[in-house]
């Protein structure tokens, strides 16, 4: 990708972070090209400060002498459903009059549901499988559960799971950018397959 704007990038966490620059590798956006805030408050960052950066990343977009450039946010879904994380983002950014996410106008939000970890479990069951590529056909591995907390390792109930291997976020992301949006590959985690199309919007925004 060449340089024609510039992508703040908003993560919750360091595999957050971790999981943008694999993608962006990935789908061979230059480091040049993005910047990647690590300022995430706290061991395990905050949804709540990630929107207030969103929104004041937006602010800078909207005014009339900014140079174009794209945002990018991520925030784990925690338990607390997609459709309560969308609204909170939507609200936050309408009580200050500020445009909604839109990923054909380079605002992009990506929610692991229910963390990145579920990724990255999906992505190490996904290669130990053999499947390195976007295949179609059955799944040969046991599906990840979107009900799971593969980071504190409980159910939602709060009974226990195994720990078992987790891609890392760098990788998972570069995997990631290699999957066909318009054809996922089988056993894709659904919050997974469901931000595949918007990436791919917001890069091609990103590069007109």
């Amino acid at each position: 990708m060449s340089r024609h704007c510039k992508i703040a990038v908003l993560p919750e966490d360091s595999c957050h972070a971790d999981l943008a620059r694999g993608y962006f590798q990935g789908r061979k956006v230059s480091e040049r090209v993005y910047d990647l805030q690590r300022k995430w408050t706290g061991k395990n960052g905050n949804n709540a400060a990630v929107r207030h950066w969103l929104c004041e990343e937006v602010r800078q977009q909207n005014h009339a002498a900014s140079p174009r450039y794209g945002i990018m946010a991520l925030i784990d879904e925690d338990g607390r459903g997609l459709d309560a994380c969308r609204t909170a983002v939507r609200k936050a950014l309408a009580d200050l009059g500020l445009p909604a996410i839109d990923p054909h106008n380079g605002r992009c939000l990506i929610l692991p549901m229910r963390n990145v970890e579920t990724w990255m479990v999906w992505a190490a069951r996904w290669q130990a499988a053999g499947s390195q590529d976007s295949p179609i056909g059955p799944v040969a591995y046991n599906l990840v559960s979107e009900e799971d907390d593969y980071k504190k390792l409980r159910k939602r109930d709060g009974s226990p799971i195994p720990n078992e291997p987790k891609m890392e976020a760098y990788q998972a992301g570069k995997l990631i950018a290699r999957i066909n949006p318009a054809a996922p590959p089988a056993g894709t985690p659904p919050a997974l397959r469901e931000i595949l199309q918007p990436l791919n919007d917001f890069l091609h925004w990103c590069q007109l």
